[in-house]
Parts: structure tokens; C-alpha cells; sequence
């Protein structure tokens, strides 16, 4: 059965060997239940099934058929048979298993070990608890700090300034003349381009237009499609004569 949200399940494993020139059959069981007739098969390979396989450094990784059996708690020890017709002279220390149990929440454990002689005889009672390891969690790269955004108006040279950083990054220019205020170019720097950053510097400008006693009665095409998107603004312009 799947996962229910409690316990654990066997995800997958593989069986690290120097080579195949010998028929093999792995069995890994466990009791669930406590009892000794209940032993549930929880991974298995044989070295008829040859799909899959995965050489490097001279050894070949078999990945192992797993059964995903609920453990709602991890048993201390599993049973690991490997039956050969000889027992190979290469077995302590060169065949390595290794499991993987995860839970629904995506937490993993991990089990390995190298397979004793004993193993390819009545069987080895391998100790779970001993040899699991925690999985470490992958973090998620920190994201990147948001840019540092003003818009700063300076009345006396009459112009809007789009700061990024601290760092100039776009114009508004304007004119006033008597009530009528014109907005003559809006600019943005290249290397800030593609991010909204012109809308920001126009919005905040014609807000802060808003507060002050004046009419835009000419703007440019950047402050018009602007506008266009963002048709709340309309009650600060006049008739407009495109710049």
C-alpha cells in the first residue's frame, strides 16, 4: 500500500557489484507485524532481469525491484539473502546495498552497507537503526535581495529621478507652466529596461503630481500608454496634446 502520511515507505535501492558473470538472487524482507511467519518482501533482484544497469569506476549498480509496503515504524533489523550458486570469492566488502525509505511529506532515510559472506548463505540479519542516516535536506538558494526602489522629485531643475541601489536609473522631465504642467520625456536607463521600472517612475510621479495644484495637459507617449493601462490617473489630465 502507499503512503498514508505516517511512517515510512521503501522508495528505491540498487546493488553495487564488480561484475555479473554469476547468477544472484537478493531478497531483502522485514517483519511488519512482529511475527516471524509475517515477513513481507520489501526489495528483490535477479541477475536474469539485466535492463537498467549502470556502469562506473568498474562496478555495475543494479537498481532493485522495491515493494512500497507502509512502515508505520522502521524495524530494527531487515533480513538480506543473496543466493549464488557459489559463494564469491569477492563478497565481503565488494557487493553494496543500499535503500531508501521516505515518508509523504517527502523526508528520507537512507541505509547502506557492504553485504558480509554471510549474506549469500542462511541469510544476514542486517541492523536498520545502525546504519540509517538522515537525508540533508537541499536549501533552496537564498533569493536575491530586492532592489532598492525610489522615485525622488526635484522640483528646482524639474524632474522626477528613478534611483535603483542608489543608482541612477531612469528620468521624468517636466515643465510647468502657470497650472499647466507638461511632462516632456520619460527615460529609462538600458540596463534597467524590462522590468516595469518606467511604470514605477510613472506612477510615482503622478501621484505625487496629484497633491500639487496643476493640470498635465502634454505628456509623453511612455506617460500616455501609462495612462491607458492605469485609467484612475485620468482626473489629473487634460486633453492631451502628445509630445
Amino acid at each position: 500500500m502507499r503512503p498514508d502520511g505516517t511512517g515510512y515507505h521503501l522508495a528505491d535501492g540498487e546493488l553495487s557489484v564488480p561484475a555479473i558473470g554469476r547468477p544472484v538472487d537478493l531478497s531483502v524482507t522485514a517483519s511488519l507485524f512482529g511475527g516471524d511467519g509475517l515477513d513481507v518482501v520489501l526489495a528483490s533482484w535477479s541477475s536474469t532481469e539485466t535492463s537498467c544497469l549502470r556502469s562506473q569506476d568498474g562496478r555495475v549498480t543494479l537498481p532493485v525491484q522495491t515493494q512500497p509496503a507502509m512502515l508505520n515504524s522502521l524495524p530494527s533489523s531487515v533480513r538480506i539473502r543473496a543466493r549464488a550458486a557459489a559463494l564469491p570469492l569477492d563478497a565481503d566488502g565488494a557487493w553494496r546495498l543500499v535503500l531508501r525509505f521516505r515518508d509523504r511529506a517527502g523526508s528520507g532515510l537512507t541505509w547502506q552497507s557492504d553485504l558480509p559472506p554471510e549474506a549469500f548463505g542462511r541469510g544476514w540479519l542486517a541492523p536498520l537503526a545502525d546504519l540509517l542516516t538522515i537525508d540533508g535536506a537541499v536549501a533552496e538558494p537564498a533569493p536575491a535581495p530586492r532592489p532598492a526602489v525610489i522615485v525622488v522629485h526635484h522640483p528646482e531643475d524639474e524632474y522626477y529621478e528613478l534611483l535603483v541601489d542608489g543608482h541612477q536609473a531612469g528620468l521624468l522631465v517636466y515643465h510647468v507652466i502657470g497650472s499647466q504642467l507638461a511632462i516632456t520625456h520619460t527615460v529609462v536607463e538600458p540596463t534597467y529596461r524590462g522590468q516595469g521600472l518606467s511604470w514605477v517612475l510613472v506612477g510615482r510621479a503622478l501621484d505625487d503630481i496629484r497633491t500639487r495644484d496643476v493640470t498635465v495637459s502634454n505628456y509623453c507617449a511612455v506617460v500616455r500608454r501609462f495612462v491607458e493601462k492605469n485609467p484612475e490617473y485620468d482626473d489629473i489630465l487634460s486633453r492631451p496634446r502628445t509630445a
